[in-house]
């Protein structure tokens, strides 16, 4: 197993991305398709010849060097990797793809956005699921013709329990006056448009008077979802929002107080990972035989330790209801009035 290294905002990826490149998405996407292999039964042999995967993703390490043995183990197979943000693999990936360079088959990121465009400048290939085993039982709202989403990391309200006995259940729990000063989130000014999922929802669902509380509740300002919750975990605040499972998994595997609530029968949100593959994959069938691996009950459990599995794999956490896939679309629209509501203009 190899780590291979990395900087363009997805912003100014995305800006420059548009739509523009349909003439050369269906030329990427054919020109290596005589490559991959044409029956499920060759794939092992054929992924076995090409002999690595190649992955880029934001996983954490332990994970991803999990996935990496387990899945040499299961076929013999090398997973070279490299973990970026998802600012950094559209900034890389970018480079590589406009100078002509194929070095990743597969991503995992959490930014369906991003995946989108990508494909639509033909950069990741169509998926067929007769030609990718496990894909076509795959929960069709977790899918799409060009990705899968393999992990959920669902947005909570990560809380200090020595400090709040009474635990939130709802989200306008967050308005009580025992919160006010006393609930962290991130700068919404200086991050990626992933974090606004969970303020999207907010204001779509309960309207712009309950941001306007919320923003008036004095909120403290992290510099980044991990900084945030140490702060919970501390005692310098009571409640992280937006804080993800992983996030609040971090502290409590240190034995911090705190608990990842998530509201009693209402919508939440969180960070979908998708997985595609490259269009000019260097290895398509070892790519397609790991994105199968990825969604074997095995391949879950590895992936899913601390987040969710969209099949609820045995041992995983439970994907509880009232979850919503992020409209991402929605928050890039609403990202302004959303700052401003927050009081943060």
């Amino acid at each position: 197993m190899n780590k291979m290294d990395t900087k363009v905002s997805r912003r100014g990826f995305m800006a420059s991305a548009g739509l523009a490149a349909l003439g050369t998405m269906a030329a990427g996407m054919s020109l290596r398709a005589g490559a991959w292999a044409q029956s499920t039964d060759d794939l092992v042999a054929a992924a076995q010849k090409e002999g690595k995967v190649v992955l880029y993703t934001g996983s954490a390490e332990p994970l991803v060097i999990a996935l990496a043995d387990a899945f040499r183990e299961e076929y013999g197979i090398q997973m070279e990797y490299q973990r970026l943000n998802s600012s950094k693999i559209a900034s890389r990936y970018t480079a590589e793809a406009e100078a002509g360079q194929a070095i990743a088959d597969v991503m995992i990121v959490g930014d369906q956005l991003l995946v989108d465009a990508f494909h639509q400048r033909g950069w990741l290939a169509d998926l067929d699921p007769a030609l990718v085993p496990g894909l076509a039982d795959w929960p069709a709202e977790f899918k799409n013709p060009h990705s899968a989403v393999v992990t959920l990391n669902p947005h909570t309200m990560a809380t200090n329990t020595a400090l709040v006995p009474d635990l939130p259940k709802k989200w306008e729990d967050m308005l009580r006056p025992e919160f006010a000063g006393q609930i962290i989130t991130v700068d919404l000014r200086s991050v990626g448009i992933v974090a606004f999922g969970a303020y999207d929802l907010l204001l779509r669902e309960k309207g712009e008077d309950f941001l306007r509380q919320l923003g008036a509740m004095k909120v403290q300002l992290g510099s980044s979802g991990p900084a945030a919750v140490q702060q919970v975990a501390a005692g310098a605040a009571k409640l992280f929002f937006p804080c993800s499972t992983s996030q609040a998994f971090s502290m409590i595997q240190q034995g911090a107080p705190i608990e990842a609530v998530l509201p009693e029968a209402e919508s939440y949100t969180g960070v979908v990972s998708p997985a595609a593959i490259s269009a000019k994959a260097p290895n398509p069938n070892a790519a397609r035989l790991f994105l199968s691996f990825l969604m074997t009950e095995k391949g879950q459990q590895i992936l899913n330790t601390e987040t969710v599995s969209p099949i609820s794999a045995p041992g995983t956490p439970e994907l509880k209801p009232g979850f919503v896939m992020p409209d991402l679309e929605s928050s890039e629209a609403n990202k302004q009035k959303i700052i401003e509501l927050m009081g943060l203009a």
